[in-house]
């Protein structure tokens, strides 16, 4: 053990601690309080039902989300639901609302994750729901999405004629989170960056965070 740690220093790693569950959810917030601001200022969303899983973590970026949107929008119009499976997406799911975000990762298994995504977008394509669909940046990572429009052809032609799919994207290395238009392709299903609408530096302490989460 001492090697090891000696030959981290040597080459300039350190040997990060996993996370604890409080600092789980503190980094939800800080990464949830940059989306709400997002949602209110650069995407300039006048309402948004947030759609999550029932884990802790997810749970925790949602609320956070949703007040830091509320702080600025403080009359938006908001809904949340915490899906167990996919039959609760016709049960609890509104899409009423001018957006829709996706917050699907914490501590849920991937199977149950994709489930959840794979139905909620099926759903929107099936009513040909209009408004906006915010991926957050682990639901984007996993590639929930992409897989969804993959596999399923009617996901992947909705999808694909959406301009107002939109994601944050979080790059440890440069330090920033990124507010991108995404898009998705007609043919093969492949999730992409159309472009960057902004960017914004994360502070020390969630920098560090979220480089220990990786």
């Amino acid at each position: 053990m001492r090697l090891i740690a000696l030959l981290a220093l040597v080459l300039g790693f350190s040997l990060a601690q996993p996370l604890t569950l409080g600092e789980q959810y503190l980094l939800r917030g800080y990464t949830g309080n940059a989306m709400g601001k997002v949602w209110a200022g650069a995407l300039r969303f006048e309402g948004i039902e947030v759609v999550t899983n029932n884990s802790s973590i997810c749970a925790s970026m949602s609320g956070a989300a949703i007040a830091s949107y509320l702080e600025a929008r403080p009359t938006a119009q908001v809904a949340t639901v915490a899906l167990s499976t996919p039959d609760d997406v016709l049960r609890l799911v509104s899409f009423r609302q001018p957006a829709l975000a996706l917050i699907i990762g914490g501590q849920t298994d991937t199977e149950t994750n994709y489930a959840l995504t794979k139905a909620v977008l099926d759903e929107a394509a099936q009513r040909n729901y209009t408004g906006a669909i915010f991926i957050h940046v682990r639901t984007w990572g996993l590639g929930l999405v992409q897989r969804a429009a993959r596999e399923d052809a009617t996901i992947r032609r909705y999808l694909s004629g959406k301009n107002n799919l939109f994601a944050v994207l979080a790059d440890g290395n440069a330090g920033e989170v990124r507010v991108v238009q995404a898009s998705i392709d007609a043919t093969s299903g492949d999730q992409r960056v159309a472009q960057v609408l902004g960017t914004q530096k994360m502070g020390e302490a969630w920098l560090a965070l979220f480089r220990r989460s990786l």
